[in-house]
């Protein structure tokens, strides 16, 4: 009896030390797609302890913006293609006077096309953008001030401007206080540009601000995708096995599977797991069917489209074309384009221009009733215009090669020369 409980136990020590577990450490990520709280403004002024209105639950919101046009391709693209239609091709006028002033506006050398672009990117990026005004003997200077620096005023008549809001406590002796124009102290003074939104008395917030989720999970997914092609496990099928593994061998195989298993032209490999301990009688296959890849691309045109939807933009000026629609003249583009310029374009123009046009005709006595954004659309028409019917013979001559001697009669259209040449020969039948 003895001996039987000895060997029992004994059987039961063996089955213990083949039924080793490994102790690698799991390793979790946890994705934080929230958004900063911006449901309201502060209403009880009396609550704040300094003298500006914080933007944003901790005062960073424009700081958060500024982080999410980093992240995002599809949102930083439609920032950037707005702010290049609303700039276009620079200003004109007819008044000498004005365009000698518009062609170097500050001390640094910039031109009033080199600052309204900036202007354009903050407001359609932030919903609100600064200028800065210098008045001096003589003359008047622009300078375009970053919207992620400013807060305003409790009593909306100055802003103040820190290059670090996070660590404000820190460095308050780098905040700036600038009046609001009419305002002047010091001989400065800055123009507020703020997009309306019910509720918000003192800032703006952009047009995507109802997508912000979406552009979280536009950048999600990109990264999402760069870690599955560098570290992709993903085998086709699953086969487990009887054995028995100790602890340095299980660490041996989990080397060899990653090595084997990710990386470039690794996946859809076959990955085969060994069972320990006597219950392991039967081999398993399992078959995987990974359709997370087709719930990403559904996922990424849902996203794209949302944020376009939100920025009040044309999928077309995006790059995003629809199937069959798309001409040879390009008609869809020129469409989309129009569209875009009358709902957004043209208003954001005029929002952002006409307080410089009535500092400028106050404060230096120039007209500036004429002074207007050129606008160059995405698509010229000229690839609707037949060479044949605008140019002569020898102007699409030299357009071929510029070597190439004039003829006879270039300098009519072909249409003209067929006309005189078939003329000629019926002259000389008769």
């Amino acid at each position: 009896m003895q001996n039987q409980k000895r060997q029992n136990q004994k059987q039961r020590n063996q089955k213990k030390k083949t039924q080793i577990k490994s102790n690698f450490g799991a390793k979790y990520a946890f994705v934080n797609l929230s958004t900063p709280q911006i449901s309201t403004e502060v209403k009880d002024l009396d609550r704040l302890r300094e003298d500006w209105m914080p933007f944003g639950k901790d005062n960073l919101f424009p700081q958060y913006l500024a982080e999410l046009k980093r992240q995002s391709s599809t949102h930083r693209s439609v920032l950037a293609q707005k702010t290049t239609f609303t700039t276009g091709a620079g200003f004109a006028t007819d008044n000498e006077e004005l365009k000698g002033f518009i062609e170097d506006v500050n001390a640094n050398g910039e031109s009033l096309k080199d600052c309204f672009k900036k202007l354009a990117d903050d407001y359609y990026t932030y919903g609100n953008a600064f200028l800065e005004g210098v008045i001096y003997d003589g003359g008047i200077n622009f300078y375009h001030k970053d919207a992620s620096t400013a807060r305003l005023s409790k009593t909306k008549s100055h802003v103040y401007f820190n290059p670090d809001w996070a660590n404000y406590k820190r460095n308050k002796e780098k905040t700036q206080r600038i009046p609001i124009y009419p305002n002047v102290a010091g001989s400065r003074f800055i123009i507020h540009y703020k997009d309306y939104e019910s509720t918000f008395n003192f800032y703006g917030l952009p047009d995507y601000v109802a997508a912000l989720e979406h552009i979280a999970i536009d950048y999600e997914i990109g990264k999402y995708n760069h870690t599955a092609f560098k570290n992709g496990f993903s085998p086709s099928a699953i086969v487990t096995v009887n054995g028995d593994f100790g602890e340095a061998e299980a660490e041996k195989f989990v080397e060899t599977a990653k090595d084997t298993l990710t990386g470039s032209g690794n996946n859809s490999k076959i990955l085969f797991l060994v069972k320990n301990g006597d219950d392991a009688n039967s081999t398993d296959v399992q078959i995987l069917n990974n359709k997370e890849d087709g719930d990403f691309l559904d996922l990424q045109k849902l996203t794209d489209q949302n944020i376009i939807t939100a920025h009040r933009w044309q999928p077309a000026l995006s790059g995003i074309v629809s199937s069959g629609k798309m001409n040879n003249t390009g008609s869809e583009i020129r469409i989309a384009y129009d569209l875009a310029m009358s709902t957004v374009i043209r208003d954001t123009t005029n929002i952002l221009l006409s307080p410089i046009k009535s500092v400028i005709n106050r404060e230096l006595g120039i007209d500036t009733s004429d002074l207007t954004v050129v606008y160059e659309p995405p698509i010229s028409f000229l690839a609707d215009i037949d060479p044949k019917q605008v140019l002569t013979v020898n102007e699409q001559r030299t357009m071929l090669n510029k070597d190439l001697p004039e003829i006879k009669d270039g300098e009519l259209l072909i249409s003209d020369r067929q006309f005189i040449r078939v003329e000629k020969t019926t002259t000389n039948v008769d």
